[in-house]
């Protein structure tokens, strides 16, 4: 079929069109993939410098705010005065001297130090104080005392004479020492801190102190029981040198007291486990007998009797059985002479409902520690240890203190400060007797037939 020339030039033109077509048609596509490659290029070019602007400004942040803080700890500074000086309100010093924020530290103590060098009575270590008292500093070397395993003996007037000393010898911060001062209302009006610098009063002056109702404090305790009932003794031998001896812990004695009355001879289905405990030093001892609460016979029988010969002898025969290799035996006369319980009572921890306090008019802070804060209604021979628990909160907390601007920094300080003395008398009630109760040391040589 052949076309005519007019149907040929026709069909030429038609096929030009359609190529213009398609060639506009690709440009249009190429031009539109630039412009959105381009749209791409610099979104992502606008998001990687958006990136090293947010990366810029948090590090300048950081080391603004780092730098902040290091000012605010080196200018960051507080007052502190320490009232009491036992093994507590000295390890307290001893805290707020290597803590680096104490501008100045103020002791007061009604004794001297003639005074608390004559405290005779023994005091013990255990393993996580001794532990604790050696990242202060403390040198058991240069103590006299005993080692029973991981435990330090020795008497708490040496321990106190030892701590004095080593504060003394501190060139920094600046210490004042005030033996032979008692603190009263007058000293108490003159400590207040500055709009610039916090004050802080650590109450240790002790169970008998009166230091934290001065200060405002309330003086209510709380009273929680241990679950645990307990009998106390103590007795002199003047003859006897003041030398530390350890503990000895006798599980589970075995009482037979059918010779007290026909009520001791009933048959016991609960048996109850008593455990004693001897512990001071060679001239003073002491001995405590406890036992898990329990509705047995001869527990019962032991709370309510009246008469004070029960444990009298229950004492002087468990000290006779277990005492230290070369000591005498107890005779009638000393059992006479010791002071000793009646009857059994139920053991309990008295704890200071309010034992931290912010006076915002002084800006001073006050803190109750030691026996003036928590302490057992019978004698235990770790009782320092409790007081020793409280203090291991004061290095963090004085940091904190020392950087505080505002009130609601202070308040969260002492919240936590709080929380810690709570915990540590939740630990008492729940561990700390039930511990004691199953601990046992029984040297080979200290039985005695």
């Amino acid at each position: 079929m052949k076309l005519s020339p007019s149907s040929l030039a026709s069909e030429v033109a038609i096929n030009e069109n359609v190529y213009i077509s398609l060639a506009e048609a690709i440009s249009n596509g190429n031009e539109s993939t630039m412009k959105a490659d381009s749209a791409l290029g610099m979104k992502t070019a606008a998001a990687g410098e958006t990136l090293l602007v947010t990366i810029c400004v948090v590090c300048c942040f950081v080391i603004c705010k780092s730098s902040y803080d290091i000012v605010r700890k080196w200018r960051g500074k507080l007052d502190v005065h320490i009232i009491g000086s036992g093994p507590v309100g000295l390890t307290a010093a001893l805290i707020a001297a290597q803590s680096n924020v104490a501008s100045k530290i103020v002791m007061y103590e009604e004794r001297t130090r003639a005074q608390l060098m004559g405290r005779s009575h023994q005091i013990m270590l255990d393993g996580r104080s001794v532990s604790f008292m050696r990242k202060l500093g403390v040198d058991f070397d240069n103590l006299e005392g005993c080692w029973e395993k991981d435990r330090f003996y020795t008497r708490i007037g040496i321990f106190q004479d030892y701590l004095l000393s080593v504060l003394q010898q501190r060139s920094l911060p600046e210490m004042d020492i005030k033996l032979g001062t008692k603190f009263t209302e007058e000293i108490a009006n003159k400590i207040h801190g500055s709009p610039k610098q916090l004050a802080v009063v650590v109450a240790a002056d002790g169970l008998r102190g009166i230091s934290s109702s001065i200060l405002g404090l309330s003086d209510e305790f709380l009273v929680i029981p241990c679950k645990a009932y307990g009998a106390f003794s103590a007795f002199e031998r003047s003859n006897q040198p003041q030398v530390p001896t350890p503990d000895t812990r006798v599980r589970k004695i075995k009482l037979d007291l059918s010779a007290f009355g026909s009520e001791y001879r009933v048959p016991d289905i609960n048996r109850s486990s008593f455990h004693l405990k001897v512990f001071g030093t060679y001239r003073h001892r002491y001995m405590s007998l406890l036992c898990d609460k329990s509705e047995s016979n001869i527990v019962r029988q032991l709370r309510i009797t009246s008469d004070p010969v029960i444990l009298r002898n229950i004492f002087q025969e468990s000290f006779n059985n277990y005492r230290c290799k070369g000591e005498s035996r107890m005779t009638d006369m000393e059992a006479l002479s010791m002071r000793c319980s009646s009857r059994l009572t139920e053991i309990k921890l008295a704890y200071r409902k309010e034992n931290v306090a912010y006076i915002e008019d002084d800006n001073l802070v006050i803190l109750v520690e030691g026996d003036a804060a928590r302490n057992l209604n019978q004698s235990l021979g770790f009782e320092v240890n409790l007081g020793l628990r409280g203090v291991e909160s004061l290095s963090k907390l004085f940091q904190y203190l020392a950087t505080t601007t505002t009130k609601s920094e202070i308040v969260k300080a002492l919240t936590l400060k709080v929380k810690h003395a709570t915990k540590l008398n939740e630990e008492i009630i729940r561990n700390k007797i039930t511990q004691e109760l199953k601990q046992t040391k029984i040297p080979s040589n200290n039985k005695k037939k």
